[in-house]
């Protein structure tokens, strides 16, 4: 599943607006417009920083490590991925 899908059913699911979300965000000293997060939530920009989606897990009660991967996985370049992927699997070797 994508970042953004991810990120819209959890809100969704969780039952809260947009604008709920962000006094959430900002309760915890994260103040993130409610326009960014509808264009993160529809796709239309890439994934939020580690440290906002981390935030954003724990608000949406979300698993924030498979949150934070999908996120990684739309920002870094396929090349480094799989450099990183070639690494981990020769460091388990």
């Amino acid at each position: 599943m994508s970042y953004a899908d991810m990120l819209k059913n959890a809100i969704e699911h969780k039952g809260l607006s947009l604008q709920q979300l962000c006094f959430q965000l900002a309760k915890r000293d994260f103040w993130v417009d409610k326009s960014v997060l509808s264009k993160l939530q529809n796709g239309k920009i890439p994934p939020a920083d580690d440290k906002i989606n981390t935030v954003l897990a724990e608000i949406l009660e979300i698993d924030a490590k498979q949150f934070r991967l999908a996120a990684i996985n739309e920002r870094l370049p396929s090349d480094l991925l799989a450099l990183i992927r070639e690494q981990a699997i020769k460091s388990v070797s």
